[in-house]
């Protein structure tokens, strides 16, 4: 996940201390290419989701649950001005 720009991020840090705070709890030492295994990588899919959309990563429903949540996360960091590679974080 890259923020649209730096002035974007500095808003986001002051403005949302409660996800800055869950995400370096939770990924603060993960390595530059993600580095999580399936539990943490489903844990900050859900942390991400419940942001952005309300919703939980489908953990149940196949490919096309996950392609329609990964779809809405998208649509909503997006509007939110982030740029996501969902790649990077799928399975």
């Amino acid at each position: 996940m890259v923020p649209p720009s730096n002035e974007a991020l500095r808003q986001i840090v002051e403005r949302d201390a409660d996800l800055v705070d869950a995400l370096n709890e939770y990924y603060g030492d993960a390595a530059a290419d993600g580095g999580l295994d399936k539990v943490e990588r489903e844990l900050l899919l859900d942390l991400l989701g419940r942001h952005f959309t309300g919703q939980l990563w489908p953990r149940t429903g196949g490919m096309d649950a996950t392609r329609r949540f990964m779809a809405t996360l998208q649509r909503a960091m997006t509007a939110a001005g982030w740029k996501m590679d969902a790649f990077a974080l799928s399975a």
